[in-house]
């Protein structure tokens, strides 16, 4: 009786140590998640570790213009008349102009209007160096032409194996073919194109599958200094 009495306290006391024990865990781990919520809030909001996540995997971009020799200004010839065609800013283009496999840039630029003379503008080609530098070749190209440029598209138009630059114009287009040896020819009018629209974009692309790319340019309004609109915001001065 006194052995079987002795047992029976023993295990009540095992379970109410055993029920304190656990007691005791469950409260510790408590304790220790609301620690780490204090330490990182964002370990319990999903919008704030989503947010987290896309900061890591986003890309940082540093601006390495100076750094990689490009030292191209764009002339958008605005001296204050405020003309449509000055609030449009030209295109550029990335192509691999002499087949090194490295990818140039060409720049286009505007030139300013004949009664505003102030200086020559001229587009860009900078070469790739290989080396995340580039070369100013525009003069050597052939490529130093003052123009209303806008827009720019590249292509292979002649299937020579070398790329070639249309640019859209404000006046006249123009073509350039490249000749292979680091130089362009101008071939607006041998080619045919007369088109001294407002072009602001252009594309190359087959369109009836004869194995030539073809050209689509695309024009604005019909624009003339006489007939630029007077726009406002103010009901005084003109705006753009």
């Amino acid at each position: 009786m006194n052995i079987l009495l002795l047992h029976l306290i023993k295990q009540k006391y095992i379970r109410t140590f055993l029920l304190l024990a656990l007691t005791g865990t469950i409260v510790l781990a408590a304790a220790c998640s609301k620690e780490e919520q204090r330490k990182n809030p964002s370990s319990n909001d999903p919008a704030a570790a989503s947010t987290n996540t896309q900061s890591a995997i986003l890309p940082k971009y540093v601006n390495i213009t100076k750094k990689a020799g490009i030292s191209f200004v764009h002339n958008n010839a605005a001296f204050g008349a405020k003309y449509l065609p000055e609030s449009i800013a030209s295109g550029c283009a990335f192509l691999d102009y002499n087949n090194d496999g490295n990818q140039d840039i060409f720049l286009v630029n505007f030139k300013d209007w004949p009664e505003r003379k102030r200086k020559a503008s001229y587009p860009a080609l900078y070469k790739n160096n290989g080396d995340g530098t580039f070369s100013d070749v525009t003069s050597t190209a052939g490529l130093s032409l003052e123009m209303y440029g806008l827009g720019v598209a590249s292509a292979d138009y002649d299937n020579d194996g070398h790329m070639d630059i249309f640019v859209s114009c404000l006046d006249q287009d123009h073509l350039y073919h490249n000749n292979g040896n680091g130089t362009f020819s101008d071939m607006t009018e041998a080619a045919g194109i007369r088109e001294k629209e407002f072009g602001t974009s252009s594309t190359w692309f087959d369109y009836d599958r004869d194995g030539f790319v073809d050209l689509y340019v695309c024009n604005y309004v019909k624009w003339t200094k006489e007939t630029d609109l007077f726009c406002t915001l103010d009901g005084v001065n003109k705006s753009y």
